[in-house]
């Protein structure tokens, strides 16, 4: 009966998506761009602080500082808001085989822009 029980609980742990495990981003700065739209590609700094299953990042570029909000680390996405000015954009980026992630950021108005985040050297 133990080797049952035992066969079950591997077999769940083994069928657990990939999403509900931790996932973390790497603290400390990230280098990466970011385009707005209408707009040219400037250069970002992204601090990334994690504590516990928290994780805070400040935007810093082109003159700006900012920090977003709701971030959430997924297995594949990140996912987190900003508020430049009035606006409230929502950002979806995709993990990328070099571990950075890159994808759209849109604002209430369906105007797109993107942002590419790229890890600290190790």
């Amino acid at each position: 009966m133990h080797s049952l029980h035992r066969l079950l609980i591997g077999a769940l742990i083994l069928a657990m998506p990939a999403s509900l495990a931790a996932q973390k981003l790497t603290p400390g700065t990230w280098t990466g761009t970011m385009s707005p739209p209408g707009n040219q590609t400037m250069d970002m700094a992204f601090d990334v602080r994690v504590s516990g299953d928290t994780t805070k990042i400040t935007m810093k570029g082109g003159g700006l500082e900012m920090e977003v909000t709701g971030v959430k680390v997924e297995a594949n996405r990140l996912l987190f808001t900003f508020t430049p000015g009035d606006a409230t954009v929502q950002c979806t980026l995709l993990l990328r085989d070099d571990k950075s992630y890159s994808g759209d950021c849109v604002d209430l108005q369906g105007a797109k822009g993107v942002i590419v985040m790229k890890p600290p050297k190790a």
